[in-house]
């Protein structure tokens, strides 16, 4: 087990799309209570992710979305898979979705015109559609699951969401996810990943694990775990861990499948990030295997297991 953690040394900010991407979230706090899903499509697709590995990082919820994208665009004119970003945020499941570059318009006229209460803001008009999590009819139709209840719509910009918190998250108006610490140590340790999820420990499994934030990412056949905060002792726990449950003769917790024909080689790391305990693995996907590994074992629900050595 090595040293040295991420692409940076914790004495510049982390920068790039993901980074961007956080300085316009806000919510969450300085232990990681908010959770995030990020991709950008054009970028994920010539790195050679498709709309499944997408929906995978936006979690459950937001991932409906893109998996109804293509009765979106034929019924409303929305294709979310033309966004220039996709960004969700919540925990085990989306509580919003943000799309910048799509213009929601049609879908918001669609959605508000059973009598919704809507108002101007700005470029955008915010529209509460129906009660706290309720899906309005047309986004149900059309096998989106969760979002809807409160809205923006603008040409270049739309946001579906669960409720108003959420929403307002979403639209950066409050404090920045970048400004906190554990984010940028987050951002910091994924690198140039283009799709990745964080997640709050304790909403992995309902089970606390000894740490903050548990991030994973995507890039090419490369995919990077990072387990953030906790003690100096916990992360040695961790990586050692890591270092056992991730070996070719392991085997992934849930389905049984021997790790050798999961991953290729592994490369487990620790460091802190202004003051965060950072450990990063690295691995690439074995021969044959798709990409998205990692995401798989947050839904399956292995990922705790992969962490704790059980």
């Amino acid at each position: 087990m090595l040293t040295g953690c991420g692409g940076g040394t914790g004495d510049r900010p982390p920068s790039g799309p993901l980074a961007e991407a956080l300085a316009d979230v806000d919510g969450g706090g300085a232990n990681g209570s908010l959770g995030i899903g990020w991709t950008e499509p054009q970028l994920a697709e010539k790195r050679g992710a498709g709309a499944e590995l997408i929906a995978d990082a936006l979690g459950p919820n937001a991932g409906s979305v893109i998996e109804a994208a293509p009765l979106l665009r034929r019924r409303f004119g929305f294709d979310p898979l033309s966004a220039e970003r996709l960004v969700s945020v919540g925990g085990s499941y989306a509580f919003g979705l943000r799309l910048d570059g799509v213009d929601g318009r049609q879908l918001g006229r669609a959605l508000t015109r059973g009598g919704a209460r809507v108002r101007q803001t700005g470029p955008l008009e915010l529209a509460a559609v129906g009660d706290y999590a309720v899906v309005p009819g047309p986004l149900l139709e059309a096998g989106v699951r969760g979002l809807g209840a409160r809205d923006a719509f603008g040409r270049a910009l739309t946001v579906l969401a669960i409720s108003a918190r959420a929403r307002a998250a979403l639209l950066g108006r409050g404090a920045r996810l970048l400004d906190e610490p554990i984010y940028r140590a987050a951002a910091d340790c994924l690198g140039d990943v283009v799709a990745a999820r964080m997640i709050p420990d304790k909403l992995l499994l309902s089970t606390e694990l000894g740490v903050d934030l548990v991030a994973v990412g995507v890039e090419g056949r490369r995919e990077i775990l990072c387990v953030l905060g906790g003690t100096a002792e916990r992360a040695r726990a961790v990586a050692t861990a890591l270092e056992t449950s991730l070996a070719p003769d392991a085997r992934e917790p849930r389905s049984g499948e021997s790790m050798a024909g999961l991953v290729g080689a592994v490369d487990v790391v620790t460091a802190p990030y202004e003051g965060i305990e950072v450990v990063r693995a690295e691995m690439t996907s074995a021969a044959g295997q798709s990409p998205g590994f990692l995401f798989g074992t947050v839904s399956r629900g292995s990922l705790v297991e992969l962490i704790n050595g059980s």
